[in-house]
């Protein structure tokens, strides 16, 4: 019988989120995962996530999901929406407030983009955030408390609103933490990144089998003491790994899309680029907006060659390449 979670015949899947889908490791693990064992299916993933987006914000942003032609969708957002600073030991009543109130938005925000994609044809896969690391100790400046919970209350409410319209479900929340605290207890390594919110290299790995795994495919989940003895996956053969830079490349550009609100619409290519050559000379502006908007100066007017380079590269790893990928099939993965 067909497996009707597999990622169907030609789909063009938009993998939508905010930082945690930006950074794209897990794609890269999952889009080979595809070209190795079902390379007839000629499945293509394409990152759509942007660091800071938001399920509330996103909407705002579907003409560029729609653009890549999508069939299929994966859809990850939360911990930009719940609002972390209202997470600490001892939350006033106005945090607690303002809590619900992020619940609702995000809530409605994963609602009607959901339900939008669903209007255009595109199938929709739904996950739940990792979770945010309450489990390492230390780096008190970091911690929140009760935000993993919070979160894994929102990816119900979802699954609540939209029962009957999904496709699939992915739980990425509950192994990850399960296996996050069973790492702090044996002292090994992480699956998150210092800041508690970004998975490492090692936790983007753990996601791509997560989500195979949910699509009912015979991958398994390192262990934490397989982890503690040092179990990595392979790189990624050049082809993909090329592909990755590629689509970063093209995905680093849309940075400034959740910071930008209103400011730029109706603008033309010249004076979106002027005005964040203005924004640049904003007194005391942080480091992490420096780097954002130089990067959309420099590079903004060669998008359209950075997403046919893209474009061309994932259409490439069905026709060339694949040699090497086959060749290490067995170990790649470890399926």
């Amino acid at each position: 019988m067909e497996n009707r979670r597999l990622f169907a015949q030609d789909a063009r899947v938009a993998m939508i989120g905010d930082s945690i889908t930006h950074s794209g490791l897990a794609i890269a693990y999952i889009q080979e995962y595809y070209a190795t064992h079902f390379p007839g299916r000629h499945v293509k993933l394409y990152n759509l996530g942007i660091g800071g987006d938001s399920a509330a914000h996103s909407l705002s942003r579907l003409d560029e999901m729609l653009s890549v032609e999508p069939t299929e969708a994966v859809v990850m957002f939360g911990v930009n929406d719940m609002g972390v600073p209202c997470y600490g030991a001892a939350p006033t009543e106005e945090e607690l407030s303002r809590r619900a109130a992020s619940r609702r938005r995000h809530l409605e925000g994963t609602v009607a983009l959901v339900e939008r994609l669903l209007e255009h044809g595109v199938s929709v896969t739904l996950c739940s955030s990792v979770g945010r690391d309450e489990h390492t100790p230390g780096n008190g400046g970091m911690m929140s408390y009760g935000a993993t919970d919070a979160l894994l209350g929102m990816y119900y409410d979802n699954l609540a609103a939209l029962s009957g319209k999904l496709k699939n479900t992915v739980d990425y929340l509950t192994p990850m933490q399960g296996l996050q605290s069973d790492l702090v207890a044996l002292g090994g390594p992480s699956l998150f990144a210092p800041d508690r919110t970004h998975p490492n290299d090692l936790g983007q790995a753990v996601m791509a089998r997560i989500l195979l795994s949910a699509q009912g495919l015979p991958v398994s989940l390192p262990t934490a003491a397989g982890l503690l003895a040092g179990w990595r996956e392979r790189p990624l053969p050049s082809a993909l790994a090329e592909r990755r830079h590629a689509e970063l490349r093209w995905r680093d550009l849309h940075w400034v899309y959740p910071h930008q609100g209103d400011r730029t619409q109706g603008m033309g290519l010249s004076e979106r680029i002027a005005f964040w050559r203005r924004e640049l000379e904003t007194p005391g502006l942080s480091q992490y907006f420096v780097n954002m908007y130089k990067n959309y100066v420099e590079h903004a007017a060669h998008e359209p060659e950075y997403f046919a380079e893209y474009m061309a590269m994932t259409d490439a790893i069905y026709s060339s390449g694949l040699g090497e990928i086959e060749e290490n099939v067995k170990e790649t993965l470890r399926v």
